[in-house]
């Protein structure tokens, strides 16, 4: 099974105001194959599913700082 199949079985199991959401973000943005799949299966999470996200993606964004200050202690 290749993304392209696995993105419209998540995309076709959506309500219709989740996958018109993720549609109009996709193209509102230009998003590509992978991140219409990964928006589509943040859209079929529950609400404690995507308050997870959210968290993960704070996480991520904090370890992205903390790596640009560690480099900017590094280059000085």
């Amino acid at each position: 099974m290749n993304l392209r199949d696995l993105l419209a079985d998540v995309a076709g199991r959506l309500p219709d105001d989740r996958r018109q959401a993720v549609q109009v973000l996709a193209d509102k943005y230009g998003a590509g194959e992978n991140l219409r799949f990964t928006l589509a299966l943040v859209a079929t999470g529950s609400k404690r599913e995507r308050r997870l996200v959210r968290l993960l993606l704070n996480e991520l964004e904090d370890l992205d700082e903390r790596r640009k200050s560690s480099d900017a202690k590094q280059d000085s």
